[in-house]
C-alpha cells in the first residue's frame, strides 16, 4: 500500500519531531508545546488543549502546568487558579505586570525572578492605584495602600503591614527595584512566593472593591 503523499509527508515529519524531542534539552520540549498552543488563537480551543496537556502533564507526573499558554513550574490547583483570576481582571496594566511575572518567573533556561518579584509587586501596586486613583509621585503601593480605606476598603491592619512590608523589601537601597546586589540572585522559593502572595491580595482588592462599589 502506498501512502498519498500528504500522509507520507505527515508520517516523516512526525518521525522528525519525535527524534528530534528524544535527542534535544528537556526544556526544549516545553518550548515546543507553548510554541504549538500558540498556534491556537481561539481562546475556546486553547483552553480545550491546555486542559488535555495538563491532564498528561499531571498522569506523568511533571513538575510543570501550563497557564495562559505558558509551561510553569506551579502544580497546585489553588495558585494556578488564583494566578489566572489576577490576570483577567478588568485592568489592562494589572493583567499585563502579573503576565510578565509568571512568563519571567517560568523562563526555564534562565528564569529571571528578580524581574518577576518586581513586576508580581508592581500589580499589586497597580491595582491600588487603580482603586486610589493616585498617579504621579504618590502612585506607590506603600502610600495607596494606606488609602484604601478612603474608598470603602478596609483591610486588617495586620495585613497593611504585611503588604507595606513586602513593598519596602522591593524598594529599600539594597532591594529588587533599586538593583541591589544583594537581590541579584533572588532564589525560586523567594518568585514563586511573591507571584502567589500578589495574585492572591489583587484577587481580594478586587473582590473588596466590588463590594464597596455596590453598597454606594
Amino acid at each position: 500500500y502506498e501512502y498519498p503523499q500528504s500522509a507520507f509527508d505527515r508520517n516523516r515529519n512526525i518521525e522528525k519531531l519525535r527524534n528530534f524531542l528524544i535527542d534535544t534539552e528537556w526544556y526544549l520540549i516545553y518550548d515546543f508545546i507553548e510554541r504549538y498552543v500558540s498556534c491556537f488563537p481561539k481562546s475556546a480551543d486553547r483552553n480545550n488543549l491546555e486542559k488535555d496537556i495538563n491532564r498528561v502533564l499531571e498522569e506523568e507526573k511533571s513538575g510543570y502546568r501550563m497557564l495562559r499558554g505558558l509551561i510553569t513550574p506551579i502544580t497546585n490547583i489553588g495558585e494556578l487558579d488564583s494566578l489566572k483570576e489576577s490576570m483577567s481582571t478588568k485592568y489592562v496594566s494589572v493583567n499585563t505586570h502579573m503576565e510578565k511575572a509568571l512568563q519571567l518567573f517560568s523562563q526555564r533556561k534562565s528564569p529571571d525572578y528578580e524581574n518577576s518579584i518586581k513586576e508580581s509587586i508592581s500589580a499589586v501596586e497597580a491595582m491600588c492605584c487603580i482603586i486610589t486613583n493616585e498617579t504621579g509621585s504618590q502612585a506607590t503601593l506603600g502610600k495607596t495602600i494606606r488609602k484604601l480605606k478612603e474608598k470603602g476598603i478596609h483591610i486588617h491592619s495586620a495585613m497593611e503591614s504585611a503588604f507595606s512590608s513586602l513593598y519596602g523589601y522591593t524598594s529599600d537601597e539594597a532591594g529588587i527595584r533599586h538593583g541591589g546586589i544583594d537581590f541579584t540572585n533572588a532564589p525560586a522559593e523567594d518568585a514563586k512566593y511573591m507571584l502567589i502572595s500578589c495574585s492572591a491580595f489583587i484577587n481580594y482588592l478586587v473582590e473588596k472593591w466590588a463590594k464597596a462599589n455596590n453598597k454606594e
